[in-house]
Protein backbone atom coordinates (compact mmCIF):
# COMPACT_ATOMS: atom_id res chain seq x y z
CA UNK A 1 0.00 0.00 0.00
CA UNK A 2 1.46 3.61 -0.62
CA UNK A 3 2.26 5.49 1.88
CA UNK A 4 -0.07 8.56 2.07
CA UNK A 5 1.21 12.01 1.64
CA UNK A 6 1.18 14.04 5.06
CA UNK A 7 -0.04 17.51 5.23
CA UNK A 8 -0.43 20.51 7.89
CA UNK A 9 -2.21 23.31 7.26
CA UNK A 10 -1.96 26.91 8.92
CA UNK A 11 -4.27 29.62 8.10
CA UNK A 12 -6.02 31.87 10.26
CA UNK A 13 -9.20 31.86 8.54
CA UNK A 14 -11.22 28.90 10.08
CA UNK A 15 -13.71 28.85 6.94
CA UNK A 16 -11.30 29.00 4.22
CA UNK A 17 -8.63 26.30 6.48
CA UNK A 18 -11.56 24.05 6.60
CA UNK A 19 -12.48 24.42 2.82
CA UNK A 20 -9.32 23.98 1.50
CA UNK A 21 -8.42 20.93 3.93
CA UNK A 22 -12.36 18.86 2.76
CA UNK A 23 -10.60 19.87 -1.07
CA UNK A 24 -7.41 18.02 0.09
CA UNK A 25 -8.81 15.19 1.71
CA UNK A 26 -10.79 14.24 -1.22
CA UNK A 27 -7.12 12.55 -3.03
CA UNK A 28 -7.24 9.96 -1.46
CA UNK A 29 -2.99 10.15 -1.59
CA UNK A 30 -3.66 12.90 0.92
CA UNK A 31 -3.87 13.18 4.66
CA UNK A 32 -4.34 16.24 6.85
CA UNK A 33 -2.31 15.81 9.63
CA UNK A 34 -2.82 18.61 11.38
CA UNK A 35 -4.57 22.33 10.89
CA UNK A 36 -3.29 25.61 13.16
CA UNK A 37 -4.29 29.41 12.66
CA UNK A 38 -1.24 30.75 14.01
CA UNK A 39 2.28 30.13 12.76
CA UNK A 40 3.94 29.25 16.31
CA UNK A 41 1.58 26.12 16.39
CA UNK A 42 2.42 25.96 13.23
CA UNK A 43 6.25 25.45 14.27
CA UNK A 44 5.69 22.95 16.39
CA UNK A 45 3.35 20.62 14.78
CA UNK A 46 6.04 20.62 11.81
CA UNK A 47 8.74 20.22 14.27
CA UNK A 48 6.65 17.08 16.07
CA UNK A 49 4.92 15.32 12.66
CA UNK A 50 7.27 15.75 10.21
CA UNK A 51 4.80 16.52 7.25
CA UNK A 52 6.08 15.89 3.96
CA UNK A 53 4.27 18.93 3.17
CA UNK A 54 3.66 22.43 5.33
CA UNK A 55 1.34 24.79 3.64
CA UNK A 56 1.03 28.11 5.51
CA UNK A 57 -0.29 31.34 5.28
CA UNK A 58 2.20 34.51 4.30
CA UNK A 59 0.32 36.24 7.32
CA UNK A 60 -0.62 34.81 10.60
CA UNK A 61 -0.65 35.37 14.06
CA UNK A 62 2.59 34.59 16.21
CA UNK A 63 4.76 33.77 13.13
CA UNK A 64 4.63 34.71 9.61
CA UNK A 65 4.88 32.65 6.53
CA UNK A 66 8.47 33.29 6.01
CA UNK A 67 8.87 33.51 9.89
CA UNK A 68 7.95 30.08 10.67
CA UNK A 69 10.42 28.87 7.52
CA UNK A 70 13.03 30.94 9.14
CA UNK A 71 12.73 29.15 12.38
CA UNK A 72 12.60 25.80 10.79
CA UNK A 73 15.93 26.47 8.99
CA UNK A 74 18.45 24.28 9.85
CA UNK A 75 16.45 21.83 11.18
CA UNK A 76 16.55 18.21 9.13
CA UNK A 77 12.78 18.00 8.94
CA UNK A 78 12.80 17.94 4.94
CA UNK A 79 9.15 19.62 4.68
CA UNK A 80 8.07 21.05 1.27
CA UNK A 81 6.56 24.97 2.12
CA UNK A 82 3.74 26.03 0.30
CA UNK A 83 2.82 29.42 0.68
CA UNK A 84 -0.88 30.72 0.79
CA UNK A 85 -1.35 34.16 0.09
CA UNK A 86 -3.12 37.07 -1.58
CA UNK A 87 0.33 38.44 -2.60
CA UNK A 88 0.85 39.44 -6.16
CA UNK A 89 4.29 41.81 -5.65
CA UNK A 90 7.59 40.78 -7.01
CA UNK A 91 9.14 41.72 -3.89
CA UNK A 92 6.99 39.07 -1.56
CA UNK A 93 7.26 36.46 -4.30
CA UNK A 94 11.07 36.81 -5.05
CA UNK A 95 11.67 36.88 -1.29
CA UNK A 96 9.59 33.18 -1.02
CA UNK A 97 11.86 31.55 -3.68
CA UNK A 98 14.99 33.01 -2.11
CA UNK A 99 14.15 31.24 1.17
CA UNK A 100 13.11 27.74 -0.27
CA UNK A 101 9.85 27.51 -0.55
CA UNK A 102 8.77 25.05 -3.25
CA UNK A 103 4.91 26.34 -3.73
CA UNK A 104 3.52 29.35 -4.12
CA UNK A 105 -0.60 29.89 -4.45
CA UNK A 106 -2.51 32.69 -4.53
CA UNK A 107 -6.17 32.27 -2.26
CA UNK A 108 -8.50 33.36 -4.99
CA UNK A 109 -7.18 30.28 -6.86
CA UNK A 110 -6.24 27.57 -4.37
CA UNK A 111 -9.16 25.91 -4.79
CA UNK A 112 -8.24 24.82 -7.91
CA UNK A 113 -4.66 25.19 -7.68
CA UNK A 114 -4.08 23.65 -4.52
CA UNK A 115 -4.22 19.14 -5.66
CA UNK A 116 -1.81 20.09 -8.68
CA UNK A 117 0.67 22.02 -6.33
CA UNK A 118 1.26 19.27 -3.64
CA UNK A 119 1.72 16.87 -6.29
CA UNK A 120 3.94 19.03 -8.25
CA UNK A 121 5.94 19.70 -4.93
CA UNK A 122 5.91 15.93 -3.62
CA UNK A 123 7.62 15.58 -7.19
CA UNK A 124 10.39 18.01 -6.58
CA UNK A 125 8.89 20.30 -8.60
CA UNK A 126 8.09 23.81 -8.07
CA UNK A 127 4.48 25.33 -8.39
CA UNK A 128 3.35 28.78 -9.07
CA UNK A 129 -0.64 29.89 -9.23
CA UNK A 130 -0.73 30.29 -12.89
CA UNK A 131 -2.04 33.85 -12.76
CA UNK A 132 1.47 35.28 -11.54
CA UNK A 133 3.52 33.02 -13.40
CA UNK A 134 4.96 35.94 -15.20
CA UNK A 135 6.22 36.88 -11.67
CA UNK A 136 9.02 33.89 -12.18
CA UNK A 137 9.68 34.98 -16.07
CA UNK A 138 10.54 38.49 -14.34
CA UNK A 139 12.55 36.78 -11.67
CA UNK A 140 14.63 34.92 -14.33
CA UNK A 141 15.23 38.19 -16.34
CA UNK A 142 16.50 39.66 -13.15
CA UNK A 143 18.38 36.94 -11.92
CA UNK A 144 20.27 37.18 -15.81
CA UNK A 145 20.96 40.44 -16.12
CA UNK A 146 22.39 40.85 -12.68
CA UNK A 147 24.68 37.76 -13.37
CA UNK A 148 25.95 39.79 -16.24
CA UNK A 149 26.10 43.07 -14.74
CA UNK A 150 28.38 41.29 -11.18
CA UNK A 151 30.72 40.00 -13.59
CA UNK A 152 29.49 36.51 -12.59
CA UNK A 153 29.08 34.85 -15.58
CA UNK A 154 32.67 35.60 -16.30
CA UNK A 155 33.73 32.76 -13.97
CA UNK A 156 33.80 29.25 -14.32
CA UNK A 157 31.41 26.53 -12.95
CA UNK A 158 34.37 25.62 -10.22
CA UNK A 159 34.78 28.99 -9.34
CA UNK A 160 30.77 29.82 -8.83
CA UNK A 161 30.85 26.99 -6.49
CA UNK A 162 33.89 27.90 -4.67
CA UNK A 163 32.11 31.46 -4.20
CA UNK A 164 28.99 29.96 -3.23
CA UNK A 165 30.73 28.09 -0.50
CA UNK A 166 32.49 31.25 0.32
CA UNK A 167 29.35 33.02 0.85
CA UNK A 168 28.44 30.17 3.11
CA UNK A 169 31.29 31.94 5.65
CA UNK A 170 33.34 28.60 4.77
CA UNK A 171 37.13 28.74 4.99
CA UNK A 172 39.52 27.10 2.45
CA UNK A 173 40.15 24.44 4.41
CA UNK A 174 36.63 24.08 4.81
CA UNK A 175 36.08 24.37 1.12
CA UNK A 176 38.83 22.29 0.22
CA UNK A 177 37.46 19.43 2.39
CA UNK A 178 33.88 19.88 0.69
CA UNK A 179 35.15 19.78 -2.67
CA UNK A 180 37.70 17.10 -2.10
CA UNK A 181 40.66 19.90 -3.71
CA UNK A 182 43.38 21.08 -2.07
CA UNK A 183 43.83 24.02 -0.14
CA UNK A 184 46.24 25.60 -2.36
CA UNK A 185 43.72 25.07 -5.02
CA UNK A 186 41.19 26.67 -3.49
CA UNK A 187 43.26 29.45 -3.13
CA UNK A 188 44.25 29.89 -6.91
CA UNK A 189 40.11 29.84 -7.40
CA UNK A 190 39.88 33.16 -4.91
CA UNK A 191 42.56 34.67 -6.55
CA UNK A 192 41.13 34.00 -10.12
CA UNK A 193 37.59 35.05 -8.51
CA UNK A 194 38.87 38.71 -7.70
CA UNK A 195 40.82 38.85 -10.62
CA UNK A 196 37.87 38.71 -12.79
CA UNK A 197 35.26 40.54 -10.55
CA UNK A 198 37.92 43.13 -9.78
CA UNK A 199 37.31 42.51 -6.20
CA UNK A 200 40.32 44.31 -4.09
CA UNK A 201 40.66 44.25 -0.72
CA UNK A 202 40.86 41.84 2.31
CA UNK A 203 37.07 41.45 2.77
CA UNK A 204 35.96 42.38 -0.30
CA UNK A 205 35.30 38.75 -1.94
CA UNK A 206 33.28 37.75 1.54
CA UNK A 207 31.48 41.05 1.11
CA UNK A 208 30.55 39.87 -2.50
CA UNK A 209 29.88 36.66 -2.18
CA UNK A 210 27.03 37.34 0.94
CA UNK A 211 25.67 40.65 -0.92
CA UNK A 212 25.02 37.69 -4.09
CA UNK A 213 24.77 33.99 -2.89
CA UNK A 214 21.00 34.23 -4.02
CA UNK A 215 22.59 34.70 -7.49
CA UNK A 216 24.25 31.32 -7.05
Amino acid sequence: MQKKVSIVIADDHPIFRKGLSEIISSEESFIISAETGDGKTAVKLIEKLKPDVAILDIRMPGLTGFEVVNTLRGKEIGVKIIFLTMHKEEEVFFHAMDIGVSGYVLKESATDDIIECIKGVINGKHYISPQISDLLLNREKLSKDKIEKTGLNKLSPSERLVLKLISEKKTSKEIADVLFISKRTVENHRMNICNKLELHGINSLIKFAIENKQLF
